[in-house]
């Protein structure tokens, strides 16, 4: 078993070498970039865009409130202005936790086309007797339209829970499944097959679920969560470096 915190040390290391970052400013360019341009395509100017963000945001708060009010006891808590903060509150924070799904989801598929450079850094740095084989277009493309459905059936199916005390934090685990089954698969797919793949991610499923939660935390911190993404790759890579390597020694004696 490999020492999280001896890897983590040593992919934080790799991280800041200067080809990693700047690999990293490009794909975070890219990315707001590619928000920018959408932007001005849908819209004349962000003006209308904040108008209509807002009136949006609106519309929803008080058609939420007359629902509510259906209800005779949440009629009477409504009546407290402090409840309606809240509520008005509740409502911010839960665009703003949408922007945060959109620009993550949006830069982490960036990124993936950058993956090439941070784990080509690390195999040639320290495992460059391990054989790159990687798993086909076909394969990927598959993948990722499976990983983009469920994470879009789990985000509407989970949307009521955001509302209600201490299970709300269930909103998270849309992105934090699109996090992990991504960059598992991201970093796999450039060293293994599509064998070692499953092997890896079915025998070891226990400490790659670990990995990514660790990040994942990492990651919900603003701004700086989603800048050290490529921490995130380097990471996960030289976990999957380290079984490929004990993996193919088993395998080598079958």
């Amino acid at each position: 078993m490999h020492n999280k915190k001896d890897i983590a040390i040593q992919s934080f290391g790799d991280f800041l070498s200067p080809k990693v970052l700047f690999a990293s400013i490009v794909s975070f360019t890219i990315t707001i970039g590619i928000m920018i341009i959408a932007l001005i395509f849908a819209f004349d100017n962000l003006a209308s865009l904040q108008n209509l963000i807002v009136n949006f945001f609106n519309e929803i708060e008080i058609n939420f409130i007359e629902k509510i009010q259906e209800y005779q006891f949440i009629e009477f808590i409504l009546k407290h202005k402090i409840m309606m903060i809240i509520i008005h509150y509740l409502f911010i924070f839960g665009f703003g936790i949408l922007l945060y799904y959109l620009f993550f989801m949006i830069y982490s598929f960036i990124i993936s086309f950058f993956i090439f450079i941070f784990i080509g850094y690390i195999h040639k740095k320290y495992y460059s007797d391990i054989e790159l084989k990687g798993i086909n277009i076909f394969s990927i493309i598959f993948f990722y339209f499976k990983t983009i459905l469920i994470t879009l059936i789990l985000f509407i199916v989970l949307i009521p829970s955001y509302f209600i005390p201490a299970i709300n934090f269930l909103i998270f685990l849309p992105l934090y499944y699109f996090f992990h089954k991504t960059i598992v698969f991201d970093v796999s797919s450039i060293i293994n097959n599509t064998k070692e793949y499953k092997k890896i991610k079915n025998v070891n499923w226990g400490e790659l679920k670990a990995k990514t939660s660790f990040c994942f935390l990492i990651s919900l911190i603003p701004i700086i969560g989603i800048l050290v993404y490529p921490f995130y790759i380097i990471f996960i890579g030289h976990y999957i470096f380290n079984e490929t390597k004990e993996l193919r020694f088993i395998d080598s004696f079958k």
